[in-house]
Parts: structure tokens; C-alpha cells; sequence
């Protein structure tokens, strides 16, 4: 364990327990005055508490053995702490809803209990225990030995050997093309700096940010005049050359201070003359600019970490007096940085290929020596170069300790077999010491999850909310938001990498966050895992293979709060243990998703402490109704269970549930009655109207839906006084909307569309199988100004399309199937100049549509794609000339469409294909085709089979 992430833990334990006594503070019943006198001492004895810890923190005043024992103790009474106060929740939302004096009095009878003394544990215990460690706390904090428990990174410097770094080849090449360019960008122009432009590397510690600066910094073409060379390589004439005559490396060890951060940049523009007699700002920065005027410089900024806008402005101020062209390489983790000093796009550094990898371990572990004497090497080589997954410090690191043991192949092969991140570690430790503390026990909990594992940030925000390591910001801001600010931030510092649009943390962060933890936080990936015991507190189990009585391993623990079943092969797991749910009592978080279980055995009401349930694909078809007794949990995940068939009747008692996450394939075909007494529910994707009258109606008070909502099986509605009572318009916070019927024979559709307007803050827009000739008008209402996308699908009875054209903001729209339309029209416009914003139209499935008019000069100025499939009986197109920005035009299967328009196509379509229509490939022929003319322009074209 690193202590210094422990403390931030404790801190961050005392501060939940702080906000959850302020919840009972602020409730109403505060007047009982006894009561409240105490609970207010209790939180100033906790404040205390929490200032002594940052105090040592800052000033470094304990030994790793000293703050071990009493961090401990005072983790423990925080955690006792905290279950009382969840208890005492829990019995007070029990009471809520009866008779209001006689609860009242029971309340009043349980809160002034809670001080009594008693060998139970109760508030007064804690007081006590909490006042005896603070004396301690308070008596270590007033010795001044420091323990420097925390080393800071070391200073970089610009030199490098060229010849052994491998895999940069491509980065040195593109960077440099962006600091030769002859004038800075349109983004640096836009912060306001119109001399010197600022180049952002941005990656994750260790993966060579400064290695690729120190290559850009050393390289001739950079900063001397040889334009003859620079013109050889680079098409710029040589009056564009760029070349630097000064040149500035600074490496930033400590947080951003703009003194410090001059005087270093007039001793390196001066050669190492000293700065230290001038002792202002002003006097630094007027020898600075002094030092640029006249020339033009490149300034490298080595990890760079900084807060503020201010800072950066102060700090540029001399620098905008060197010459035009100009350039500053920033090299940070951070894309928060990134974005503060340049506002175009930053330089993602990524991980070195395994061959490039390869090539860096072999010379740092053999040097000179030839690999062909020792062959047997080689593939292990390999194989430990594989595991180091592109990050050239694990590779420097492993090649220096191959080197250490030389060519001995029983050596390399013991570190092959070895956990090879626990030597990586420690190189890592300076780069993650600046994590904010609020962030540091979810940056922890990532160590939780297996290699390669897909990060899905709305449930890793759950998770954090279900063990409270989200602290509210505020009142106006959600708890849900706050914590996807938390997930953006660790995000923005390269903690998480994005590969193909999902997160992913690379596996020396992940093993870091494992070191950080200690016992506290626990991946499992062996059954008989000796790490495991009473101070484990979050547990996943990641084991090859799992059965039933693998669950028994969490038993010993005692106080655990969290139990993952994360393990590759989950199928085995059928049932869960009767007594799980008496042994783990304290559980804020239990996820069995992917297990093959049918419903959950023993009493799961005895997890009253339970705030995360995810069950999301497995075989459960129904939940217990004692669920009901799970007052306090905050997420329940159910998506994809395939044999589900309903939710617990008493579902209403859930009055803490936030989200309830439903979707994918079930055989759910209602919801239950009193589902609307949610009123504090976030998160419901989907709502299954079913044949109970008024059902559509639960959602009249659920006005704290956000994110997205499809409603299901509207047919079933059955009369319109129900649609009115949904009240979709006051869900203010809804950004997607999906209304769906099973069918279009529903006679009764365009009576309840039309009372189904949803709030004018609506982006996503989807109706499918709408049975309705017509479509209301407020579907093209321009009041529904942040409306971007529309998409209808198998609207078979509608002949006629409402003036979409009028919605100012729309940029996408998908209109599939809509079997009776004929004619798009003038209607379809709408306005004046329609479609201002539309950026790609789909047009699909329409076997009656004839004839596309009606498109006018600036209409649709904005679309670049345009999409048109399976419509047999078009016979003419508009004039899509006017289609200034389309870049891919796609026709298929439209059998009659017999010719381009006669004005031709615009001159920017990139992109042209047509297949499946005889008529027009035969006139869009290269050898002779009438059409020819009118699409020789286009860059890549695929006509039928040519």
C-alpha cells in the first residue's frame, strides 16, 4: 500500500460519512435539538479530523509504520460509522408513509437512541473513538521530521541518442511538418497569440512524449538554417522555411510557477547565465523578451501541468515577442492541458508496435552483443517484449534488468514468467502523484477489472455512486454528473486509453492502481489467492474457471462492500449460494452479470446496505419480492436477460432507485404497477406499456428521466387521456426519445402522437411502425431548436412527409419504409431555406415514391451525404447542383430512375455509387454513356459491377 493513496482514502471515507450526516441534519427531524447539537459536534470532530490528515499529507510528517496503524483504526471507525448511519436511513425511509405523528414519534425515539451508550455501536462510540484518534493524529502532526514518501520526477534534458530509439519515425516526421509550417494555426491565432504557436503531445506516462520532443529538438532540419535540405525534403519554397536560431529546453518538475518557469528560460536563452539576481516578475520577463526579440525560437515545455488560463497568459507574455513562426512543444499527459494552451488539435502519442518494442528491449538488454550467438534468447526476447504492450518504459526498464543478469536463459525466462509491471511500477509513481484525492479511490477501483477490459463509463459512474466515492458538487449538479466529470478527468490524463470508441486502461496504469490499493482492492485471478483477508474490502474474482463454491472465498471478509464476478468463463455459475446473502451483509455492490443463474436463491432483502445489483445477461426470469427491502440501493442492471419476464411487483418501494437499466432482448411485456412512485429515476431506457389500463400514465411524475427512453408496445394505450397524463413534456432532461408500436394496424396512433410531445430540449427523435396517415405538427416544430436527429422507420400508413425542412438544428434524418408515399414534395421543405443544418439524408424502402421535387438554391447547403435505396419507382430527382457541400452520393436498387438531373452534380461529391440501377449505370458508362458528362469529376465512382 502507498500511503499517501491511503490517507486520500480515509479522507475520502470521512467526507461520504460527512455528507451523509448532513443528509440526516438537513432532514426534517433536525428540530429535535438534542439530537442535532450532537450530530453537529460529531461533524466538527470529523472535519478536524480531515484537516490533520491533509496537513500531514502536505508536509510529509509521518513514516509509512506510524501513518499505517492510525489510518487503519480510523478507517475502521469510519466504515462502522457509516454503516450506523446507512442502517438509521434505511429505518427512517421504512417509516416514511404511514401515519405522519406516529412515525414522527418513532423517528424522534431512533435518533436520540443513536447517542445513548450501550455496548451496541452507536454514535456516541464513535465520537469517542474519533476523539481519541485525533489526539494521536494531532500529536504526530506536531513533529517536523519529513519522509520524503513521495519522489518527485527527476529533471529531463534535450539530449538523446538517436540511434537507440526505435518506432518514432512516422510521430518525428508529422510533428515536424506542423513546426515548419511558415505561420501559426487558426487555433493558436484564436487564443490570441498571433506570433508564437503551441504544439500539444499528449499521452500516457512512459510512452515517450519526451523522447519524441528530444528527437524534434535535436533535429537539424528544426532549428538550423539549411533550407537547401529542408526544400528536399518538404514541397515549401525557401523563403517558407522554417528554422529556429534560439532554442530553450525546460523541463517542468514542479506544479506550474511562472517565475520559476522565466528564470529558466533566460539562463537556457542566455547560455546558463544566472537569473537569480532579479527577483520580480517584471524584471524576469523584461530580460526575457529582451533575450527573443529578433528571433525566432523553439521552446520545449517538458510535463507540463497547469490549472489555470491566467497562469498560461502570464507566462507567454515575453514570448510573443519573438519573431512570427515561433513555436512551443508541450509535452503533457493531460488533455485538459492541452486544450488550455493550444486550442487546435493535440499530438496523441501512442504505444510503440510489439516489433518496435522488441528492437528497444533488445538493445537496452544486449547492446553489442550479437543476438546470433545467443539465438535461444530471441523468442523469449519476444515474448517478454509482447507483454510490455507497446510502452517504450517497460520495455527500457525489463531490457536494463535482461542486461543485469546477462545472456543466462534460465534468468530471462524468469523474468518472462514474472508480473512484469511490478518492475515498471515505481518508474510510473511520479507521473500519477498529482491525481486530484477525490479521484484517487476510483482510479484505485480500476484495479479491480481484468486485462483488456471494455471500461462502459455510465456503469463504472454507477459503481462509484454505489460504494460513495462520488462527492456531490453542489445542488444544482447530479451526483450521475459529477461523476462522469470524475471518469472524463481520469479520461483527459491518459488513466484510460479510447480504442475504437471504448475505453481501455493500459496494464501498467491497471497494475499501478493495484499497487496504490494494496489489500483494500482486490482482482482475484487465483481461487486459493493468499492476498485475501479481513481487510479486503472490494473484491473481483477474474478466475479461468468458476463454480458455485467459488463464492465461498469472499466469506472470510467480513466487512467486504464489494463482489465482482468478472471471471472469462462464467457459464458454469448457474445459482448463487443460499447463504451469500448472510455472509456478505454489508455489500453496497454485487454483480453476477453473464452467469448462466435463474433466479436468486435466499434472502437478498438481508443486503440492506446493496446500492449496485447488476444481473445484466444471465437467465434470471424473475427477481424476489423481497427485493422491496433494498431501501437504499441506486442502480439495478437488467439488460439483455433474455428469460426475464417481469419486474417485482413492489418495485415502488425502491424509493432510493436512480437507475433502472432495462434494453436489449427480454420477454418483459409490461411494467409494474406503481413504478411511477420512482420519482427519482434517472435512468430508464426502456417503458413497456402493457394491457393494465393506464400505464402510460406511471410516467406523469418521473420527470428525473435523462438520457435517453423508448417506449414500447403504444397501441396498447387505450384512451388518449393517458398519453395527455405522460406528460412528456416536462421531462426536461430527456435528450433521446423513441416511440414504438408494435404494429401499424392501430387505429387510435395519431389521436395519442399527437399528446406525446416531448420537451423542447430533445435531440434524438426515432417513431417506428407509426400507424397515423399524417404526422402532428409538432414533429416540424422549429421550437425544438436542439433537435438533431429524426429517424423514421416503417411509418407504412403516412402518404405524406411532414415540412422536416423548418427544424433549425436538424443534422441527420433516416426515413425508411414508408410504404405510401409517392412525392416528396415543396412540403417537405417547409420554409423559405430548409434543412440549413442537415448533414445526411437516408431515404429507404419506399416502393410507391415516384418523384423527389422541390429542392431550391441553399436548401440542404450543409448535407454531405445522401443515401437512396430500394425505391423501385422513382422516375426523377431534384436538382442536386445545389448540393454545394455533398462529398458521397449513394443510389441502389431504384430500377426506373432513368438519368442524372439535367444540371448535373455539384463539383464537391467525392464519392459516387450506384448499383442495382440498369437504366442510369448504362447512361453513367465511361464509353459513351449520356451521363457521363455530368459525373467524370468525381474521384472514386463505383457503377454497377464496373
Amino acid at each position: 500500500m502507498v500511503y499517501w493513496f491511503f490517507a486520500s482514502f480515509v479522507s475520502a471515507s470521512l467526507q461520504v460519512l460527512l455528507e451523509k450526516l448532513a443528509d440526516l441534519g438537513i432532514s426534517v427531524y433536525k428540530s429535535i435539538g438534542e439530537f442535532d447539537d450532537k450530530l453537529k459536534k460529531l461533524e466538527r470532530t470529523l472535519k478536524r479530523v480531515q484537516f490533520l490528515i491533509h496537513e500531514a499529507e502536505e508536509k510529509q510528517l509521518l513514516s509509512d509504520m506510524e501513518w499505517k496503524g492510525l489510518l487503519q483504526d480510523l478507517e475502521q471507525v469510519a466504515y462502522d460509522a457509516d454503516d450506523l448511519v446507512d442502517e438509521i436511513a434505511i429505518k427512517i425511509l421504512k417509516l416514511e408513509g404511514g401515519k405522519l405523528k406516529k412515525n414522527q414519534d418513532q423517528v424522534t425515539k431512533l435518533l436520540s437512541s443513536l447517542f445513548k451508550c450501550s455496548s451496541a455501536p452507536n454514535l456516541s462510540n464513535i465520537q469517542a473513538k474519533l476523539e481519541g484518534l485525533l489526539g494521536e493524529l494531532g500529536e504526530l502532526s506536531q513533529r517536523r521530521t519529513r519522509h520524503d514518501t513521495v519522489k518527485y520526477k527527476l529533471q529531463t534534458t534535450s539530449f538523446v541518442d538517436e540511434s537507440r530509439v526505435f518506432g518514432r519515425e512516422a510521430d518525428k516526421s508529422n510533428v515536424e511538418q506542423i513546426l515548419l509550417a511558415s505561420s501559426p494555426s487558426e487555433e493558436s491565432s484564436r487564443k490570441g497569440n498571433d506570433v508564437v504557436s503551441v504544439v500539444p503531445i499528449v499521452g500516457m506516462a512512459g510512452v515517450g512524449k519526451t523522447t519524441l520532443a528530444q528527437l524534434l529538438y535535436n533535429h537539424d532540419y528544426v532549428y538550423h538554417q539549411r533550407t537547401k535540405k529542408i526544400f528536399n525534403l518538404f514541397p515549401f519554397s525557401p523563403k517558407q522555411q522554417a528554422h529556429f536560431n534560439l532554442k530553450m529546453w525546460i523541463s517542468v518538475t514542479e506544479d506550474f510557477d511562472v517565475m520559476k518557469l522565466t528564470r529558466s528560460m533566460i539562463e537556457a536563452a542566455a547560455n546558463g547565465e544566472s537569473a537569480e539576481a532579479l527577483l520580480s516578475l517584471d524584471s524576469l520577463q523584461v530580460k526575457l523578451k529582451s533575450l527573443l526579440q529578433n528571433k525566432k525560437f523553439l521552446l520545449v515545455l517538458d510535463d507540463l501541468r497547469i490549472e489555470k488560463q491566467n497562469d498560461w497568459e502570464l507566462l507567454l507574455q515575453p514570448l510573443r515577442h519573438g519573431l512570427k513562426g515561433s513555436k512551443i512543444i508541450v509535452t503533457t499527459r493531460s488533455l485538459e492541458v492541452s486544450k488550455l494552451v493550444s486550442a487546435g488539435k493535440p499530438y496523441h502519442l501512442q504505444c510503440l508496435l510489439d516489433g518496435d518494442c522488441w528492437s528497444l528491449l533488445k538493445e537496452e538488454a544486449l547492446g553489442n552483443t550479437d543476438l546470433n550467438t545467443v539465438p535461444e534468447l530471441n523468442e523469449i526476447g519476444i515474448k517478454i517484449a509482447m507483454k510490455c504492450k507497446g510502452l517504450p518504459l517497460a520495455a527500457k526498464t525489463l531490457g536494463a534488468l535482461l542486461h543485469s543478469v546477462g545472456v543466462d536463459e534460465n534468468e530471462w525466462n524468469k523474468i518472462l514468467q514474472s508480473k512484469i509491471w511490478d518492475f515498471i511500477v515505481p518508474d510510473l509513481r511520479s507521473g500519477y502523484h498529482p491525481l486530484p484525492s477525490h479521484l484517487r479511490q476510483c482510479f484505485a477501483y480500476c484495479s479491480l477489472f481484468p486485462q483488456n477490459y471494455d471500461f462502459e463509463r455510465d456503469k463504472i459512474v454507477q459503481m462509484w455512486m454505489g460504494e460513495g466515492f462520488i462527492i456531490p458538487e453542489g445542488e444544482r449538479k447530479m451526483i450521475q454528473d459529477a461523476g462522469s466529470d470524475y471518469f472524463d478527468h481520469l479520461w483527459r490524463n491518459s488513466f484510460f486509453q479510447v480504442i475504437g470508441g471504448k475505453y481501455y486502461m493500459h496494464d501498467a496504469v491497471r497494475e499501478f492502481a493495484q499497487t496504490v490499493s494494496g489489500k483494500k482492492f482486490l482482482r482475484m485471478e487465483k481461487i486459493n489467492d493468499p492476498g485475501i483477508d479481513e481487510a479486503t474490502r472490494h473484491l473481483s474474482l477474474v478466475c479461468e474457471f468458476t463454480r458455485t463454491t467459488t463464492f465461498k472465498v469472499s466469506y472470510g471478509c467480513k466487512g467486504l462492500r464489494t463482489f465482482l464476478l468478472l471471471a472469462k468463463y462464467k457459464s458454469p455459475i448457474r445459482e448463487v449460494p443460499n447463504d451469500l446473502f448472510l455472509k456478505l451483509e454489508r455489500l453496497r455492490l454485487l454483480d453476477l452479470s453473464g452467469t448462466h443463474i435463474e433466479e436468486l436463491a435466499g434472502d437478498i432483502g438481508n443486503l440492506k446496505h446493496l446500492r449496485f445489483l447488476d444481473l445484466s445477461y444471465t437467465f434470471i426470469k424473475w427477481l424476489p419480492e423481497n427485493v422491496k427491502e433494498l431501501c437504499i440501493l441506486q442502480t439495478l442492471r437488467l439488460r439483455n436477460c433474455l428469460k426475464l419476464l417481469c419486474l417485482p411487483k413492489s418495485i415502488g418501494r425502491l424509493k432510493s432507485l436512480q437507475h433502472l437499466e432495462l434494453g436489449g432482448n427480454s420477454k418483459l411485456t409490461s411494467m409494474p404497477f406503481g413504478i411511477g412512485k420512482l420519482t427519482g429515476l434517472q435512468t430508464v431506457r426502456e417503458f413497456i406499456v402493457g394491457p393494465e389500463r393506464g400505464q402510460l400514465m406511471e410516467l406523469k411524475d418521473m420527470n428525473s428521466i435523462r438520457g435517453s427512453l423508448c417506449i414500447k408496445q403504444l397501441e396498447k394505450v387505450n384512451n388518449i387521456e393517458e398519453a395527455v397524463e405522460a406528460k412528456l413534456a416536462d421531462k426536461e432532461y430527456l435528450d433521446i426519445l423513441e416511440l414504438q408500436w408494435t404494429s401499424t394496424a392501430d387505429g387510435n396512433s395519431e389521436h395519442v402522437l399527437k399528446e406525446l410531445k416531448p420537451c423542447g430540449s430533445l435531440k434524438e427523435l426515432t417513431l417506428r411502425r407509426y400507424g397515423g396517415r399524417m404526422f402532428p405538427t409538432w414533429v416540424s416544430d422549429p421550437s425544438f431548436s436542439k433537435l438533431t436527429s429524426i429517424s423514421l422507420y416503417d411509418c407504412e400508413k403516412c402518404g405524406l412527409l411532414p415540412p422536416l425542412g423548418k427544424l433549425p438544428k436538424l443534422k441527420f434524418l433516416k426515413i425508411v419504409g414508408m410504404l405510401e408515399l409517392t412525392v416528396i414534395g415543396e412540403t417537405f421543405i417547409g420554409c423559405d431555406v430548409g434543412f440549413q443544418s442537415l448533414e445526411t439524408l437516408e431515404i429507404c424502402e419506399m416502393p410507391k415514391l415516384e418523384r423527389w421535387v422541390g429542392l431550391c438554391n441553399k436548401d440542404m447547403e450543409s448535407l454531405c451525404k445522401l443515401i437512396i435505396i430500394e425505391c423501385p419507382q422513382m422516375v426523377m430527382l431534384p436538382s442536386l447542383h445545389y448540393l454545394r457541400s455533398l462529398k458521397k452520393l449513394e443510389i441502389e436498387s431504384c430500377t426506373k430512375l432513368p438519368f442524372m438531373p439535367d444540371e448535373g452534380l455539384s463539383s464537391s461529391i467525392e464519392t459516387l455509387i450506384i448499383t442495382e440501377c440498369p437504366l442510369l449505370e448504362d447512361r453513367c458508362r465511361r464509353d459513351g454513356g449520356q451521363d457521363w458528362e455530368k459525373i467524370k469529376h468525381i474521384p472514386y465512382r463505383e457503377i454497377g459491377d464496373i
